[in-house]
């Protein structure tokens, strides 16, 4: 029995809310799980309140003050239709005058309406967690079809950070090796990729562009996490509009409204029209051969923190509106823009100091090249997502690996020689030098002459 329960327990304790292992950035995890949490907590607090509290609480007079009574009238009045008291000071004021059969007719109050809303909250809030929690689920689907598998890139990565240097080097380049297969699997001739347009403008602005939406032009993940992040941001966006409709009131400017008489000091009384705690509640008993309609006043002690509650979402959907915004506008610059994959690449090759291209080589030999060519919008995207949820160095050294497999197969398909033989000599190379670029593309390669005279340290390489 105790080997059970500390079987139990031990589960208990290894059980995760929340992987660490992640395949997206952290404005994503903002809507997928804090969010989600904070609804559930929401909705938890909601449904405490209305199925194990008393969330109306009406008064009974005369020959129906039993027990037995209030309980049956508050559990009615729950159900049914509430009332806005019109005067809350008068209770001598009728709201509403009854017809025949004793139910409401007509308003004979402005500002008197039915009271609906309270008894939907906890469902609310949890299709609000739902809607919050869809397009990450979307996400998951679409990058398993894809076959990319960035969860376990990421779990491989995270696991040789502090692992030796050739448990390293063997897991860096499994990597490598897969992201290369995968990346030639989803790959369409280059030809395809080429734009072709009369207009030389539009050839100019869509060469610069990385996107060519297609399941086989190597932007399939990266297409459809900006179409993520839309969904993120539209969702935010229809937020405000359902509890728009949810309330009967401007949801944008609630919080504006609000905020307003809490520094006044004096109560809104739109606020109060929204989440009223004196209501009326109609009813009819039968009693000595004939029907009788009543009223009774109640107490909606649930509406003294679904007006705080909604103040606190509203101020968190807008938070999420701008830095949703913001992410989703910088992720299209990212993804969209070539020069600013190419800055990207630069940056982690400049953290190994240098990068060598064979002696031997040609002008073809680029990052341009290797980030448009060899790595495309996916293999960018990849590295962005590792590089978020990994560590810098490991992205670096992972990056080193994809550009020697570049150059192997640079040299295998300009026919320079076998990659061994190649690399026996090398000479180094700045990617952020975009001068020395320059002068390779107009005088050519640079001759063995110029690199003896450069200082070799003992691998053969010449530093920097």
């Amino acid at each position: 029995m105790t080997n059970k329960i500390n079987t139990a327990l031990g589960s208990i304790s290894h059980l995760e809310l929340h992987s660490t292992i992640r395949d997206d950035d952290g404005i994503d995890q903002l809507h997928h799980f804090v969010t989600v949490t904070l609804y559930v907590l929401c909705a938890t607090v909601a449904g405490f309140k209305e199925y194990a509290s008393e969330p109306i609480t009406c008064w009974n007079y005369g020959q129906y003050m039993f027990p037995h009574y209030g309980q049956h009238v508050n559990s009615y009045c729950w159900t049914q239709y509430l009332y806005q008291y019109p005067n809350e000071t008068n209770l001598n004021i009728t709201p509403y005058q009854l017809d025949a059969l004793g139910a409401p007719e007509h308003d004979t109050k402005t500002g008197v309406g039915k009271i609906t809303f309270y008894r939907w909250v906890t469902m609310l809030f949890l299709m609000q967690a739902f809607s919050f929690k869809f397009p990450n689920m979307i996400w998951r689907e679409l990058n398993a079809y894809a076959g990319s598998n960035i969860v376990k890139i990421v779990q491989m990565l995270q696991d040789v950070i502090f692992a030796k240097r050739a448990e390293k080097t063997e897991r860096l380049q499994q990597v490598a090796l897969f992201l290369e297969q995968w990346l030639r699997i989803h790959r369409k001739p280059r030809w395809f990729m080429r734009h072709q347009s009369s207009l030389p403008y539009i050839d100019t602005t869509l060469s610069s562009c990385m996107m060519c939406i297609g399941t086989d032009t190597s932007n399939y993940l990266s297409t459809f996490y900006l179409m993520t992040k839309a969904l993120y941001l539209l969702n935010t966006v229809m937020q405000f509009f359902i509890l728009s409709i949810f309330l009967h009131t401007n949801f944008f400017i609630y919080g504006i409204r609000l905020l307003n008489s809490y520094s006044e000091g004096k109560s809104d009384a739109h606020s109060k029209s929204m989440f009223p705690t004196v209501v009326m509640c109609h009813f009819r008993t039968y009693q000595d051969h004939r029907t009788t309609g009543r009223w009774v006043q109640c107490v909606l002690t649930i509406n003294l923190f679904l007006e705080q509650l909604f103040l606190i979402e509203w101020l968190w959907l807008l938070l999420l509106l701008t830095v949703t915004t913001f992410s989703f506008i910088v992720w299209c610059f990212k993804i969209l823009q070539t020069q600013t994959a190419l800055k990207f690449v630069r940056r982690y090759m400049r953290l190994m100091n240098f990068y060598c291209v064979p002696a031997t080589a040609s002008k073809s030999f680029s990052v341009e090249e290797f980030v448009t060519e060899y790595l495309r919008s996916d293999g960018v995207f990849v590295l962005r997502i590792l590089s978020v949820n990994t560590n810098e160095v490991v992205v670096s050294e992972l990056v080193t690996e994809l550009w020697n497999r570049y150059l192997s197969f640079k040299i295998n398909e300009v026919g320079q020689g076998s990659p061994t033989s190649s690399f026996q000599q090398e000479i180094p190379f700045r990617p952020d030098d975009r001068k020395v670029e320059e002068n390779e593309r107009e005088t050519g390669p640079r001759s063995s002459t110029d690199v003896d005279t450069e200082p070799v340290n003992s691998k053969g390489m010449s530093s920097v």
